[in-house]
C-alpha cells in the first residue's frame, strides 16, 4: 500500500463515514473529536481539514449553506458510504 491509500484509509474513509452516520451538518472539530474517540490512531485536526478539503474537491462533501466551516456529506458521498465501505466501520459518537 501506498502513501496516498494509507491517506485515504487512514483519514480520508473514516472522515467521510463520520459525516455520513452523523446526517447533519458538523465542523471539522466535531469530526476529528469523534474519530479520536472510536480510533486508536485518530488523524489530527489539521489532517481532517485536509480530509475535507479532498472530499469537497471529490464532490462526495460539501461546505454547508452559509454556516462557515460546516461540513456535510453529498448524495455521491452516502452512496460511495454504502457502496464503497466497509459495512462494519465505527459509529458517531453522541
Amino acid at each position: 500500500m501506498n502513501d496516498s491509500e494509507d491517506w485515504e484509509q487512514d483519514v480520508v474513509e473514516p472522515v467521510l463515514r463520520v459525516l455520513h452516520q452523523a446526517g447533519v451538518a458538523v465542523t471539522a472539530d466535531v469530526v476529528a473529536t469523534n474519530l479520536d474517540a472510536v480510533l486508536d490512531d485518530a488523524p489530527s485536526a489539521a489532517e481532517v481539514d485536509a480530509a475535507l478539503a479532498e472530499l469537497v474537491e471529490d464532490n462526495l462533501v460539501r461546505p454547508f449553506a452559509d454556516a462557515d466551516g460546516y461540513y456535510v456529506i453529498t448524495d455521491r458521498g452516502s452512496g460511495h458510504v454504502g457502496n464503497e465501505l466497509d459495512e462494519e466501520g465505527f459509529g458517531f459518537v453522541d
